[in-house]
């Protein structure tokens, strides 16, 4: 049944990031670096794994979002 869960984690963290990407214009960005909603979920997932979180929900969540980023066209860290 985790696996189910991680599941619906993944489908609605899809969801609901590529909702506010659309909608919501936050960037976190300077002249040089643009840190990407994909970049964020990696260092969440990052650091659950070092603190050993084991939640398929939360996980499946973050995969959803680090998904959502990388399918896009422009997701370099080097702003252009």
């Amino acid at each position: 049944m985790d696996f189910a869960i991680y599941s619906v984690g993944i489908i609605l963290g899809f969801s609901v990031i590529r909702w506010l990407t659309e909608n919501i214009k936050f960037h976190i960005r300077n002249n040089i670096v643009w840190v990407h909603h994909w970049i964020l979920a990696f260092v969440a997932m990052i650091t659950l794994f070092f603190f050993e979180i084991e939640y398929p929900f939360l996980w499946g969540i973050l995969t959803g979002i680090a998904l959502e980023g990388l399918g896009r066209k422009n997701w370099s860290i080097r702003r252009k």
